[in-house]
């Protein structure tokens, strides 16, 4: 339309936000890998149909940008585009910048090199604007005269290259930051950061996502933090002075992966130290029912009032050992008022005859909801079921559900959560029968529908 009338060209300039994906473009069904090199160029021409009018603009009239977004699979052999683009973006005050160079599908690399960003170009009057910067798959380099991006309240990282000297003056030098999230893919170029050490106080630092990030150890002081997302591909975290932390969520990614299933041990031994201070504890964990867990450690979550475990478990076990695990993990949380226990037994399992008996522990005091969905007559579940109900003295209700309700996924983003209202399609009676929900429904039934649960037992 634009075309037709000088006047609606410049109506359609002055639009506060600026979106340029492969959506924008081309339809959600257009794959960029075909025939990637002319849709790339046409993308490029189309963007620059889009903003060429502003270049002619005087600075003085340079429309003022809310949002300023690019989205396109584009590397180093398009600088001197992705170049101008962010000058434009400085130039027009935008707010929030997107540069998502990534390809697609996500892990697949790129052929044209990572885009070098210099991060001068954001730095000091020129990013003064900028509150939300976004950037995905480039490198980034700061120069010795680096000045900050004063007025930056969220970062995400997505595949980016930086030095862990650089990524620490990035975040000593934004005072304001209140959100930080590093998400790095699993590719053999992925930076490699050994640890990410900040002595510095982040004081308005709020939420941190750290995610298939090759560090070793992470050690911020940020006393404001309320929120903190990792995997496993750390291996240790300090967060000693973060006395607000309310809601972690560890997910145990590279374990799976990998083959190595002692993420229990590592979280029964290095988390109530990591994170003594949190209140509500979300754990996606993958587990061999073969290892036997354990804790060494004297700390304990003090704070802890919720936990959420989704757990997937392989294996067929020969006793009920590897459930003492999970009743070491209760027993160091004193205070645990509310748990949610959500598991996805892989593989065939066989229901044999035997008498079922709860597993020795420790009472519990302040236990008083339980959520347990995916139940099934694996060795060791009910028994860790009739644990509960008999342990937890003020336990008020609790919920024994036979269908898988957790995601197959292993990712922290994919955890299920009764408390978060997820939402779920409950299976037909074709698939409750296929996946043996009725069958395990009514061995629930069978051992723990006691008389002396009947109050506060309820299975669905």
């Amino acid at each position: 339309m634009t075309v037709l009338s000088r006047e609606w060209r410049q109506l359609g300039i002055c639009h506060p936000d600026l979106v340029f994906t492969k959506e924008t473009f081309f339809g959600s069904n257009t794959t960029m890998n075909t025939h990637l090199a002319s849709r790339i160029a046409e993308f490029i021409t189309k963007v620059d149909n889009v903003l060429r009018p502003l270049w002619s603009t005087p600075t003085t009239t340079t429309t003022m940008l809310d949002k300023f977004v690019v989205k396109c699979s584009l590397g180093r052999k398009y600088k001197n585009h992705i170049d101008r683009w962010i000058s434009f973006s400085t130039a027009s005050k935008a707010k929030h910048i997107a540069l998502d160079l990534r390809s697609e599908p996500s892990w697949f690399e790129s052929r044209y090199g990572k885009y070098i960003l210099l991060l001068c170009n954001l730095s000091g009057p020129n990013g003064s604007c900028v509150k939300s910067l976004d950037l995905g798959y480039m490198c980034l380099k700061l120069p010795r005269s680096f000045s900050g991006i004063t007025n930056l309240k969220k970062l995400k990282l997505h595949t980016v290259s930086i030095s862990v000297n650089d990524l620490r003056c990035l975040l000593q030098s934004c005072a304001l930051l209140e959100s930080l999230n590093i998400d790095s893919l699993l590719s053999p170029r992925r930076s490699s950061l050994e640890s990410l050490c900040i002595r510095q106080v982040l004081r308005r630092l709020q939420y941190l996502h750290v995610r298939l990030c090759d560090l070793h150890m992470i050690d911020l002081n940020a006393p404001n933090l309320t929120e903190f997302e990792f995997d496993d591909y750390m291996n240790k975290v300090v967060l000693s002075g973060s006395l607000k932390l309310s809601e972690a969520t560890f997910a145990s990614y590279r374990r799976y992966l990998t083959i190595v299933h002692d993420a229990l041990d590592f979280v029964l031994n290095e988390l109530p130290t990591a994170l003594p201070h949190v209140q509500r504890l979300f754990l996606q964990l993958a587990f061999e029912t073969s290892v036997r867990s354990s804790s060494k450690t004297q700390t304990s979550f003090i704070n802890l009032k919720y936990l959420n475990i989704n757990l997937h478990i392989s294996g067929y076990p020969p006793d009920i050992s590897w459930v003492m695990g999970f009743v070491n993990l209760l027993e160091l949380s004193p205070f645990l008022e509310e748990l949610e226990l959500h598991m996805h037994p892989h593989g065939y399992i066989q229901s044999d005859p035997r008498t079922v008996a709860a597993v020795q522990g420790r009472p519990h005091r302040h236990l008083r909801s339980v959520y347990m969905t995916g139940f099934c007559s694996l060795l060791g579940v009910p028994e860790l079921a009739l644990y509960i109900l008999g342990n937890a003295t003020v336990l008020e209700h609790m919920v024994v559900d036979s269908v898988v309700r957790m995601s197959y996924g292993h990712t922290a983003d994919q955890i299920y959560s009764v408390s978060r209202a997820n939402e779920f399609v409950p299976p037909s009676p074709d698939e409750q029968e296929m996946f043996g929900t009725n069958k395990d429904r009514k061995y629930a039934k069978e051992h723990l529908g006691r008389e002396e649960f009947s109050y506060i037992l309820t299975i669905v």
